[in-house]
């Protein structure tokens, strides 16, 4: 029963380890092909053709993990990501550790603009989660989320603690996140009005980045990023210079790439903040041109919103009031329109909430009326199996005592016949012996008489010869009569004997034929001199034989032999 145990759990551990690695495996897949959406959809349909032809919840549940990468950062996207998340939470169920890590994350990353709460709920459930996994290597950025939400809420000690703990847990290879880890700490300076540890901080995030010679694109976002940052930093230092010639380097560099059109009107947002204090309206132009032919271009309110502000506050400052009315009210229908995307995609996840929560409400409730409609049914099955048992067991009990009492009747009159034979067989045996014992005294005193005549013919002249030769005659021919009788009575026991040699030699394997042999006269009660009389042996060598049996025997030395030989 044990080593069925242990070949259970030993086939469940190896079993749920196999698909957790399969997990694994298929993440490991998805990271190296990230940037892919091609390479990250043929994943998700390949895990969707293995669902369809086994019906297995482990590919359903992978189908659905890939899924959720292919999405883009759009408004329909996101609702089809979030839609995605809550089946994959639903069909998880707490099942496998990667997929609740991730999908927690997933949750807190969506509900970080709408809810912190959320947000921090969601993310320290796969905080918890990962804390329980050994070397695990989404913990830290875990860490550096939870911090940024800490950052957002303005709590800004928290917020450098996780970033500090993210920091400790990235590998060396992993530059990018190390990089942002300080680009972090250089926000929280700022924040504290510390300008210059916050300078430090953005140049050390800088310096990491820039031992890369190709940098990736997403790389170079973030380059711009901490630039943008670092050059904010000098300007709350005062080092306006600096800040100048930095953003007018990153401007000239990056004006001609459409894909960086978000990045550089945040350059021509803080370069216009310096033109406008230093009222260099030239160098000014050239930032409002491309902010005009920006905006078309950016398809974002964040980006839509910083162009419309910069431009009303150009238009204000040059008294151009119609231009600047247009802006302004292009500001507040930027605005108008945000908070209407954010109080429709929030009324659409609190939908999207409640519905699960409610689905899952029901569903417990219909769970909960099917359980106690099973343990009913489980109830009634178990009283009848009971019944039926307690009933098979008094009938089949009372047959058995039955059968029992009519065998118990059969064996006492068996039992009864057997003794009574037996009685007349001790009976028939005793009367044999009792002959035996006769004939062989009647043998002795004639072979006594026979040997006296021969000793009294040679002493004496033999005048009579033929008178002496008809006495020996006589007393040889009763000698003759009696070993007839007793080869009768040896005949007429020799199946018997047979039987008692075969039983005695199986169980005393030791014994030898001579033994044997004697253990037959044993048993029939002869003296050691009538032994003797049989075998032609001495009565010591038959005290000798017996004592050396008996020990053979294992017989106590107060029990007889005779008594021993009785039983077998």
């Amino acid at each position: 029963m044990k080593k069925n145990l242990s070949f259970f759990i030993l086939f469940f551990s190896i079993f749920c380890f196999s698909q957790e690695e399969y997990f694994q495996q298929l993440k490991k897949k998805i990271e190296n092909n990230i940037d892919n959406k091609v390479q990250l959809q043929k994943i998700a349909d390949l895990e969707k053709n293995k669902f369809g032809k086994t019906k297995d919840s482990l590919y359903f549940i992978s189908y659905k993990y890939a899924l959720l990468f292919t999405f883009d950062q759009d408004k329909k996207d996101r609702i089809s990501h979030f839609l995605t998340l809550m089946e994959l939470w639903k069909a998880n169920n707490n099942k496998y550790s990667i997929v609740i890590t991730d999908v927690n994350f997933s949750l807190a990353l969506h509900f970080e603009n709408y809810s912190s709460n959320l947000s921090f709920y969601y993310l320290n459930q796969s905080i918890e989660n990962e804390l329980k996994v050994k070397n695990s290597k989404s913990l830290p950025h875990l860490y550096h989320v939870k911090g940024r939400l800490y950052y957002n809420e303005k709590k800004y000690d928290k917020a450098n603690e996780y970033f500090t703990k993210a920091l400790k847990l990235y590998t060396p290879d992993q530059y990018l996140y190390i990089s942002s880890m300080y680009n972090n700490f250089g926000l929280v300076y700022i924040k504290k009005d510390e300008s210059n540890n916050a300078i430090q901080e953005f140049k050390k995030a800088l310096e990491i980045l820039t031992k890369k010679k190709n940098m990736t694109h997403q790389e170079h976002l973030f380059f711009l990023h901490i630039s943008e940052n670092l050059a904010e930093a000098y300007i709350k230092n005062g080092n306006r210079n600096e800040a100048q010639a930095l953003l007018e380097n990153l401007f000239n560099q990056n004006k001609n790439r459409e894909d960086l059109v978000r990045d550089l009107v945040i350059i021509c947002k803080d370069l216009y903040g310096v033109y406008k204090s230093d009222q260099n309206t030239g160098k000014m132009n050239v930032i409002i041109d491309y902010l005009k032919n920006s905006e078309k271009k950016s398809p974002d309110f964040d980006t839509r919103l910083l162009i419309s502000e910069t431009l009303t506050d150009y238009y204000f400052n040059l008294k151009n009031y119609n231009e600047a009315k247009v802006y302004h009210f292009k500001t507040l229908q930027i605005k108008d329109e945000m908070i209407a995307d954010n109080k429709e995609m929030m009324g659409y996840l609190n939908e999207a909430l409640n519905k699960t929560i409610i689905k899952n409400i029901n569903q417990k409730y219909d769970n909960e009326i099917h359980s106690q409609k099973v343990q009913r049914s489980w109830i009634i099955l178990i009283g009848i199996i009971i019944i039926s048992f307690l009933t098979y067991f008094f009938i089949s009990t009372f047959k058995k005592r039955k059968i029992e009492k009519e065998m118990n009747a059969q064996q006492k009159t068996i039992s009864d016949q057997k003794e009574l034979i037996l009685q007349q067989n001790l009976k028939l045996q005793e009367e044999k012996i009792r002959n035996l014992h006769l004939n062989l005294n009647i043998k002795q005193e004639t072979a006594k008489a026979f040997l006296e005549k021969i000793k009294k013919a040679r002493k004496s002249n033999l005048n009579n010869p033929e008178s002496i030769l008809k006495e020996l005659y006589f007393d040889l021919n009763n000698l003759i009569n009696i070993d007839k009788r007793n080869i009768d009575f040896t005949e007429q026991n020799s199946v018997e004997n047979q039987n008692f040699i075969k039983k005695l030699s199986e169980q005393y394997p030791i014994l030898s034929e001579q033994e044997l042999q004697l253990c037959v006269y044993f048993r029939l009660n002869l003296s050691a001199k009538e032994i003797s009389m049989l075998e032609k042996i001495t009565d010591g060598s038959v005290r000798v034989y017996k004592s050396k049996i008996k020990s053979k025997m294992n017989i106590p030395k107060e029990k007889s032999i005779e008594e021993s030989l009785q039983n077998i």
